[in-house]
């Protein structure tokens, strides 16, 4: 299917899944959407899977956005515990984006469905809101306790939808024709010698200058952040994160959940990344920055990628429950991000070391971040990398065939 396609049954008033390769358009085509809809006084809710690639749309996290917080069932308080102002804004929302789709558990979404429904009073699926859904389903599924969770696809809000699938086709990444041959022969699991050997003359080149590194461990971010803090100069600063409970499993729950870490260290010249939207929209969870002074209370002063210079206050996090709450200065270290946090990100080029790679998309998702294989520096390999999970290849092949469907009978 064409962007132009795409954008049709999508401004139809249609619920829709936007999906396909990268390089495909589907952020472009997102964005274009958005726009002419607003031109067409509609109320439009951009949401993320996560807070980094909502910041690139300009939204807040979906989990943020609806109010069902971090549990994993719809709260029999949901209702009373909404602000307002929240509910006025669900009410007045006509179509709702959840971009990353492929990161959001099956539950959460039904969960959203039951959470529509009962804020605007109507048993529509999402209670009457147009749907976009947005994402690719060979990135890294949804994680839960006990390994990989389910796609939203084995949801009953999926199917309750019924979404027009609209698959791009065309490529749109002219960057890099190499990389894009790679990513496509790694989705349809047809990976040959010369694309390997690509990537073979990638391994051991240094970049010139300090750029992001992709881990597949949180224990290799943490060393490599805690690696780069040690070399600059001047003083460490020290901020815990506190805490507050009247119930320990949900104060379990909150600590897992929230990225602001546990014991903060920063020193001036830190570069620093946002983990919650600040409520004044001076910054959004994802804003990158550097530390150039601490100030008043010695609170650290971030100087923005994106323009302006801030001081950054401790933040509360909270159980939609109101049983657990933490405190801590919403920021970490920005050195180093985990492959499975770096979802919904394009980067001008990156050093990646899938040494460690455990879980089948890894390698996919990894790779996808960069526009081009000559900003791609790679620093490790395994026989996990080149891998896509059997589950994405079914999901895919289905969605083709719906297209064709949708496109044979419109």
């Amino acid at each position: 299917m064409t962007q132009e396609q795409a954008l049709k049954f999508m401004l139809s008033g249609r619920n829709a899944l936007l999906t396909g390769p990268a390089g495909a358009g589907k952020s472009y085509l997102l964005a274009k959407f958005i726009d002419e809809a607003t031109k067409n006084n509609k109320k439009v809710a951009i949401t993320a899977t996560t807070g980094l690639a909502a910041a690139h749309l300009g939204g807040q996290t979906i989990h943020s956005w609806s109010g069902i917080g971090i549990s994993t069932e719809l709260s029999k308080d949901y209702i009373y515990t909404m602000s307002k102002q929240r509910i006025t804004n669900i009410k007045k929302t006509h179509i709702l984006i959840i971009d990353e789709i492929s990161m959001l558990h099956g539950y959460n979404l039904d969960m959203i469905n039951q959470a529509m429904k009962l804020v605007r009073g109507n048993d529509k699926p999402f209670g009457g809101l147009q749907v976009v859904l947005c994402g690719d389903f060979f990135q890294l599924p949804p994680v839960s306790k006990s390994g990989e969770g389910q796609f939203v696809t084995a949801s009953k809000a999926f199917v309750e939808l019924d979404l027009a699938i609209c698959y791009l086709e065309e490529q749109h990444r002219a960057e890099d024709a190499e990389l894009t041959d790679i990513l496509n022969s790694m989705r349809a699991g047809t990976l040959k010698m010369k694309h390997l050997r690509w990537l073979q003359a990638r391994m051991g080149k240094k970049p010139r200058g300090a750029i992001t590194k992709l881990y597949t461990l949180n224990r290799d971010v943490e060393q490599e952040n805690e690696a780069q803090l040690a070399k600059l100069r001047g003083d460490t600063h020290y901020f815990l994160r506190t805490s507050k409970a009247r119930n320990r499993m949900e104060l379990n729950r909150l600590q897992e959940n929230v990225l602001a870490p546990e014991i903060l260290k920063l020193k001036v010249g830190a570069l620093v990344m946002t983990v919650k939207n600040d409520p004044m929209r001076r910054w959004v969870n994802g804003s990158i920055g550097t530390v150039i002074r601490f100030g008043v209370g010695g609170l650290p002063v971030v100087q923005f990628q994106s323009g302006g210079v801030h001081g950054i206050a401790p933040e509360e996090w909270e159980h939609t429950s109101g049983g657990a709450s933490l405190s801590q200065i919403p920021l970490r270290l920005a050195y180093a991000i985990t492959v499975h946090k770096s979802q919904g990100m394009t980067l001008d080029s990156a050093e990646i070391d899938l040494s460690k790679a455990f879980v089948g998309g890894m390698g996919y998702v990894a790779l996808s971040r960069v526009r081009s294989l000559h900003t791609l520096y790679l620093l490790g390999i395994n026989r996990r990398t080149f891998q896509v999970s059997a589950e994405a290849q079914r999901i895919d092949k289905k969605f083709r065939e719906k297209t064709q469907e949708l496109l044979t009978n419109s």
